[in-house]
Parts: C-alpha cells; sequence; structure tokens
C-alpha cells in the first residue's frame, strides 16, 4: 500500500507542470493573439463584442462595428457606457465566450486614457469656494431667524472685482475677518432668542434718514417720520421728541393739532400742541417754550418684544376749502394740494425721535425670530415625567 501511494505522489508531480501548461497553452490558443499590425483592443472587440453590438443585430441600440477606435473621443458617450459595463463585469453577458481579465483592464486603462486625453467641449474650470457677501449674509440671517440688521453696522466691506462684490476671488476670508463673522454671529443669536432683562438703551432716529417720500405716512397725518424699531424686551419705553418747531417765532402755534405716535398703526399717544393756551405759554419766553415741549419728553409706552412699525406725526386739519382759497403765489404744489397751512406754519418734525428703554421689562413675548428657532415646547404640566413634547403651533 505504501508503494502504491508513493508512486501516486510521483506521477501527479510529472503530469501537473504539464497540465499546466497544456492550460496555458489552451488560453493563450482561446484568445488567438492578433496578427502583426493589427490593433489589439480592436481584436478584442470583433472577438467578443461585435457579434452582438454591430449594425445588422444591434442589441441593445448598440453597434460598435461602426465606431473608429483611432477617433474614441467623437462617441465618447458611447464609449463611456462601455466601460461601465465592462468594469461591472455586466458584458460580455454570462454564458457568453470571455476575454481575460487583463485584456479587459488594458483595454479599459488605455480607453479612459484616450478619453481624458482628447476630451472635447466646454470645461467648467476652477471653481473656488465662495462665502455670502454680507448683503447676502444680513438677507439669509433674516429668512432663518427673523433678525433684520444693517449690514453695514456689523460686518466690514467686501472686496469688488470690477465692481462686482459676489466674486468668489474677492470675498477672501481672513482671521479677522472671521472674527467679525462670530461677532456678527453672537449678535444674531441674542437677537433672536431676546433678553428678558436687557440694559437700558436708547435709539435716535433723525429725520433726514426716514423721511422717505415714497412711503408715505398714515392717512390724515403729517409733518412726521416712521420707522422699525427693535424693541428688546416687553416693557414700558420712552419716547422723545426733540424739536417741534417751537422756536422764537410761534407761527406753527396758531392753529392746534395733535400729535401722535403709533406703534403698528395703533395710536400708543396723543397730544395737542399750539392753539390759545399754548399760544399763551409761548409769550412767557423760554420757559413757557420749555413747558410746551415737557409734553413730549420721555413719553411712556408700552411695546411687545420684536420689531414693530413706529410712525411719529401730526393729525392736523385742512385750513381752507379748497386750493382755489389759496391766492398765494409763494404756496408751493403740496399746499394746494392738501389745502393746509403756509409752509412757514406747518406742523412738522424738525429734530429727530428718540427711544428709550425698555424700563421695568416684564420678559419676552413670542416674537417672529423666537417662533423660528423654538419649534418645540414642553409639556411639563401635562406630561411631567415624560419629558419634552412637541406641541401643534
Amino acid at each position: 500500500m505504501t508503494r502504491l501511494f508513493y508512486a501516486s505522489a510521483v506521477l501527479v508531480l510529472i503530469v501537473a507542470p504539464a497540465l499546466f501548461q497544456a492550460r496555458v497553452a489552451g488560453q493563450t490558443a482561446g484568445r488567438a493573439a492578433a496578427p502583426a499590425g493589427v490593433n489589439p483592443h480592436q481584436a478584442m472587440l470583433n472577438t467578443y463584442c461585435t457579434g452582438c453590438h454591430n449594425s445588422r443585430a444591434k442589441v441593445g441600440g448598440l453597434a460598435l462595428d461602426g465606431l473608429d477606435l483611432q477617433a474614441a473621443a467623437d462617441n465618447a458617450e458611447i464609449w463611456e457606457k462601455a466601460l461601465r459595463k465592462l468594469r461591472g463585469h455586466l458584458m460580455p453577458p454570462p454564458g457568453s465566450a470571455q476575454p481575460a481579465q487583463q485584456d479587459v483592464d488594458a483595454f479599459v486603462g488605455w480607453m479612459e486614457n484616450t478619453l481624458d486625453t482628447h476630451a472635447r467641449g466646454p470645461k467648467a474650470g476652477h471653481v473656488p469656494i465662495q462665502r455670502l457677501n454680507r448683503t447676502e449674509y444680513v438677507a439669509s440671517v433674516k429668512a432663518l431667524v427673523g433678525v433684520e440688521l444693517k449690514a453695514t453696522d456689523v460686518l466690514p466691506q467686501d472686496g469688488q472685482v470690477d465692481g462686482f462684490d459676489n466674486i468668489a476671488a474677492a470675498l477672501t476670508v481672513s482671521p479677522a475677518f472671521l472674527s467679525q463673522y462670530i461677532t456678527a454671529a453672537r449678535q444674531v443669536a441674542k437677537l433672536a432668542i431676546g433678553n428678558p432683562n436687557p440694559p437700558v438703551a436708547s435709539t435716535k432716529y433723525a429725520i433726514a434718514a426716514n423721511a422717505n417720500p415714497d412711503v408715505p405716512l398714515p392717512l390724515g397725518t403729517r409733518g412726521g417720520i416712521g420707522f422699525r424699531h427693535n424693541f428688546p424686551a416687553d416693557g414700558e419705553y420712552r419716547v422723545t421728541i426733540n424739536d417741534l418747531g417751537v422756536g422764537i417765532y410761534n407761527s406753527t402755534l396758531e392753529n392746534q393739532s395733535t400729535v401722535v405716535i403709533m406703534i403698528d398703526g395703533k395710536i400708543v399717544f396723543r397730544q395737542t400742541i399750539g392753539g390759545p393756551d399754548d399760544w399763551q405759554l409761548h409769550a412767557k419766553g423760554p420757559q413757557g417754550r420749555a413747558r410746551i415741549m415737557e409734553r413730549f419728553t420721555k413719553i411712556p409706552v408700552r411695546a411687545e418684544a420684536g420689531v414693530h412699525d413706529v410712525v411719529v406725526a401730526f393729525v392736523d386739519r385742512s385750513h381752507v376749502e379748497s386750493p382755489h382759497n389759496i391766492a398765494d403765489p409763494f404756496f408751493d404744489e403740496l399746499t394746494k394740494s392738501c389745502s393746509c397751512a403756509p409752509p412757514g406754519r406747518r406742523n412738522k418734525l424738525v429734530d429727530g425721535v428718540v427711544i428709550s428703554g425698555p424700563f421695568n421689562p416684564t420678559g419676552v413675548s413670542s416674537t417672529l425670530s423666537r417662533s423660528l428657532v423654538f419649534v418645540c415646547k414642553p409639556d411639563a404640566v401635562a406630561r411631567p415625567l415624560s419629558g419634552p413634547w412637541c406641541l401643534p403651533s
């Protein structure tokens, strides 16, 4: 038995090299080496591909026999699809004769290099990373968290290329620039969340900056300004009207009119000015004029947190029945159209309006920013042991 085992082992060692050489020869014969001068890639296509993908059969709607490998870039889209099939071992299909993997790899590498080298059509080129400029940043902040910012107050000037400040090449980011953006983000976060006990601050709204003729005042008012003010918390605020034209000359006090303060279209303050009583006070000199202006200094008004529309203006009656009763040629067109007092006798704001506060704040009510940030509310009363729950709005 031992002799038989050794004899079998020797026979295997003798026969194995011969079998290996025969297998290699068979594979080489199966590939049918291309004759001299024949492109090996074209030979592989003719052997394994064009039998189905030709102009007559056109299996899958593809014909490769009419394509020139030397001008592969002319049909780049077709060859890219074919490469995906070859890389995924989807072609030739199972059951068909398969080319050697090294031939497939050689063809794929050669075709990819050919397509890349002779690429045609427009090139996108290099697209650098682009950040938001300050105008886009302010608009994005308003859309995301409802905070209105003035770009020039929180961010530096952006660089420009040919007059455009949204070109990526000009929108560089330095350490100092990044620090300013972080500071702006902190300010945005504070404004969005709100502070239930903010410090008292004052903001002045000048006449020239807020008298926009394209945005008319509410009907029935004149001689004032309208603006948007951010009230940081619920509480009391004080409005001071610096100058109502009560000077040495008292022409504006001859007729009585009414000063109103409106927040979001609702009148929160109303006070008369002019008429017989103020005429007598004016006659007492500077002390009398100061007493008139005391009524319009630190006017207490209540407001809720958030950005609100504020209007400070006059409610003044018409002084003539129609423009035809005005015969003075020095009256301007506005006087003729509104039938009001002559220009020198019209009531108007001479200086700006100052808003100070909040005093005695009572917290921060629901604002647009808070509704965008806090989308869920804890239902601690209904489920004290179950954690936070999202309540429907």
